[in-house]
Formats: C-alpha cells, sequence, structure tokens
C-alpha cells in the first residue's frame, strides 16, 4: 500500500538554488545608496532604472538563480521566454485564472475577477510570474517576498504603466518568521 504524496516532487526536486533568489541579497550593505548613482555603476545589463530605493536598485547580473535563465544573453528581459511567460496577455490571463481558482483571499479573488484588468493588477499577474518562472515553477510560498531586479520592474512598469507614474514598489512580508 502506498502512503498519499508519496510520488508527490518536494522543493528540492525542482530547484536547489530556491535560497539564492530568495536570499542572495545578503550583499545589501553593498547596495547602499545606489539609488543615488548613475546606473551604470551597479546595472550590467544596461537595461535597469533607479528605483526608489537601494534594496531594490539590484540588476539581473547579480542574482544567481538567474544566471540560468539570462544564459547567452546579456538580460534576463532578453530571453525570449521571458516575453512569452511574463509578458503575454493570454499566459497572464491563464496565470490570473490559476490564482482565482487557488486563492482563499476573497478581496484578492475579487480584484482578479474583474474582466477589466487594472494596470495594477497586470504588473501584479507579471512579478508574480516572474517569481515563479526564475524559481523554476516552484511556489515560494506565503509571506516569503523576493527583490524583483530593476530592468524586470522596467519593462513590466513601461508595459503596464500607472497614469499617475506612481508605484509602490517592494514591501516587506507583513507575516512574521
Amino acid at each position: 500500500m502506498t502512503s498519499p504524496y508519496q510520488f508527490e516532487p518536494t522543493k528540492s526536486d525542482f530547484c536547489d538554488d530556491y535560497d539564492s533568489f530568495n536570499t542572495n541579497h545578503n550583499e545589501f550593505s553593498q547596495c547602499f545608496g545606489r539609488s543615488l548613482l548613475q546606473i551604470s555603476n551597479w546595472c550590467n545589463c544596461q537595461k535597469c532604472t533607479i528605483l526608489p530605493t537601494d534594496r531594490e536598485c539590484i540588476c539581473c547580473s547579480e542574482i544567481d538563480i538567474l544566471n540560468k535563465l539570462r544564459g547567452i544573453y546579456k538580460c534576463v528581459i532578453e530571453n525570449p521566454s521571458f516575453s512569452k511567460l511574463i509578458m503575454d496577455e493570454e499566459v497572464i490571463d491563464i496565470t490570473r485564472k490559476q490564482i482565482i481558482s487557488k486563492t482563499k483571499n476573497k478581496g484578492k479573488k475579487k480584484l482578479l475577477c474583474n474582466t477589466i484588468l487594472e494596470n495594477k493588477t497586470r504588473r501584479y499577474l507579471c512579478y508574480k510570474q516572474f517569481v515563479f518562472w526564475a524559481n523554476e515553477w516552484t511556489p515560494i510560498g506565503k509571506g516569503n517576498r523576493v527583490v524583483i531586479p530593476a530592468c524586470v520592474i522596467n519593462v513590466i512598469r513601461t508595459k503596464y504603466a500607472e497614469e499617475d507614474g506612481h508605484y509602490t514598489g517592494f514591501k516587506n512580508s507583513k507575516i512574521p518568521y
């Protein structure tokens, strides 16, 4: 007799590098003052933009787990899979429907069930899809947040811009560890 979930894959089956995307930002001390510097002082992919906080001013080339996704390209956003998986409207709609079917959060479900999505919601879906892709389709779990590279933020905000130009930016989790 087999036990339930005996043959289900675990996080380690998919991604040994999970922690490198989630915690490779221990070098934040090296990021101090980046939001005041010229981009060329910290961006290697030449696609980043200055963001409001030092923590958000990080290039895709600095995140170990993204090296595999960058492959031969200078920037992760140049990978053809990025356009297909992160920026494609139909894929984002599928992501939206998956989140609706899985979430128990009524507010999130109501927001995602709108037939006309706001750009803020589209950005959220793109960010979520990017983190999922970067972690080799392994969810990072409730309350775990990661800083998304400035180049990725830039291309998503360009496509789904806010009329007033104001964005929320990275927020730490409210869930205590």
